[in-house]
């Protein structure tokens, strides 16, 4: 339901008059993990990682935007083993596509100033896991998901600030064990 919902908004966005507003950018920032783990063997601890991309964002009042970004994510990971336990931070390095669809809440000063609230999907595929003492490789994992993202940001000038939170809709891992890959981030970006 919500999925169809921000097809629509989006569909909206990108079909409104010809005097909407486009802007093509690039950004980069910080992300912090917060896995969500269901299975009493193995938890997570959160690290901080980052992530670079480029978005198309077009519409007036609602718009839409889309984009390809590149993330590396971390997080420690920690696990019974013969000795106690094992622990060690495993790094995720992904293709993302973002799926937005959103609100400007200042249309009238876009440009010079405006404050934009979004959310949609996320397609994820893993590239790579790197390597790691808890032996996680990419068939550990399942490499292509959907999740979802809402957020917020502000436009200054040429200037881009997000901030925003994805929610691990599909399972993090492809059989062993329960756990949603959810993550926070902020972005800096430049407008064009």
């Amino acid at each position: 339901m919500l999925f169809m919902f921000l097809v629509l908004t989006s569909s909206i966005a990108f079909s409104q008059p010809a005097h909407h507003h486009n802007d093509i950018g690039i950004y980069i920032g910080p992300n912090f993990s917060n896995i969500d783990i269901q299975s009493p063997k193995l938890s997570a601890d959160s690290r901080t990682g980052f992530q670079t991309g480029f978005f198309y964002r077009g519409g007036n009042l609602f718009f839409g935007q889309l984009g390809l970004q590149y993330q590396l994510i971390k997080t420690n990971f920690t696990m019974p083993d013969s000795i106690g336990q094992s622990s060690d931070d495993v790094v995720f390095r992904r293709l993302q596509l973002p799926l937005y669809g959103g609100l400007n809440l200042i249309p009238v000063l876009k440009g010079i100033f405006n404050i934009r609230a979004y959310a949609g999907p996320v397609i994820s595929y893993d590239i790579n896991v790197l390597n790691n003492t808890l032996d996680f490789t990419p068939s550990d994992f399942n490499r292509f998901r959907v999740d979802g993202t809402f957020g917020a940001g502000v436009d200054v000038l040429i200037f881009s600030f997000d901030a925003g939170y994805t929610l691990g809709i599909n399972n993090l891992f492809h059989k062993q064990f329960d756990a949603k890959g959810n993550y926070a981030f902020v972005n800096v970006g430049l407008r064009f």
